[in-house]
């Protein structure tokens, strides 16, 4: 019987990536994610996006959101820290300042100085998939302008994150079958690290880190970031299960300085 996964460190998550960069390209593209529908349009409402503000997108994968906040009139800094999504990002062609740069690294991050000060910064659905985030949190007090806002995106912590398990449940009626879906939670509040797969057919598994919503919140309010935003969205009816239950949260915060 196999024991758990080990825990990876930053090379391991980023052979990941570059492996899984053409088939989440291609996926992301034909619109078979959850981005266009469920995550930008909440992402947005959140951000309040102004023309001609100055945004730095943080694991920007394929440049999708990026390519968007250009198109809604924003001068973007997009980075990532795997070269092969960068590549696919940048073939796109859009006017973006594609960097790469580890989110995990605050000595990385602080590079981007030199480009700054931004207006906003975007986290989209990328915090589940890196190892630490407390030097990502604190380097962006130094990127981001007093009173400028960041919006973070993530895998709902406590409905679609950790040690859950979903069900279906067949009862019957008048009407024939009717069929229920939920999620069995077994923890919550202990950080897991588990490989799993987002897109159905992906060539390898990722890395995943469950972090209670105590912990994904606490590394911002220690660098002075004000929470006054949040979403949770789902997906239209008769989708099952992420229809009443919300998949993915979203948050902003504040920078207070």
């Amino acid at each position: 019987m196999e024991g758990p996964d080990p825990t990876p460190d930053d090379a391991d998550v980023l052979r990941t990536w570059d492996s899984l960069a053409h088939y989440w390209d291609e996926k992301m593209e034909a619109g078979e994610t959850w981005q266009r529908t469920l995550i930008a349009p909440s992402v947005e409402r959140l951000l309040r996006l102004e023309p001609g503000e100055r945004v730095l997108e943080l694991a920007c994968g394929n440049g999708e959101f990026a390519r968007r906040l250009t198109d809604l009139g924003a001068a973007v800094v997009a980075t990532d820290f795997s070269e092969s999504m960068l590549d696919l990002a940048r073939a796109y062609g859009a006017e973006i300042d594609y960097r790469r740069i580890d989110a995990t690294s605050e000595e990385d991050l602080l590079t981007l100085a030199e480009v700054g000060p931004f207006d906003a910064a975007v986290i989209n659905m990328a915090i589940m998939d890196m190892t630490t985030i407390e030097p990502m949190a604190a380097a962006l007090t130094s990127l981001v302008r007093v009173g400028g806002r960041l919006v973070v995106s993530t895998l709902h912590p406590a409905f679609n994150s950790g040690d859950i398990v979903r069900l279906t449940e067949e009862t019957q009626d008048d009407s024939g079958i009717v069929r229920t879906f939920s999620i069995k939670r077994s923890g919550y509040i202990t950080p897991t690290t588990s490989k799993g797969v987002a897109i159905e057919g992906q060539p390898v598994t990722q890395w995943y880190f469950h972090r209670p919503l105590r912990l994904i919140v606490e590394p911002f309010f220690a660098g002075g970031w004000v929470l006054d935003g949040l979403d949770e969205p789902v997906l239209d009816p008769p989708a099952p299960l992420f229809s009443e239950i919300p998949g993915v949260l979203v948050l902003r915060f504040s920078y207070l300085g």
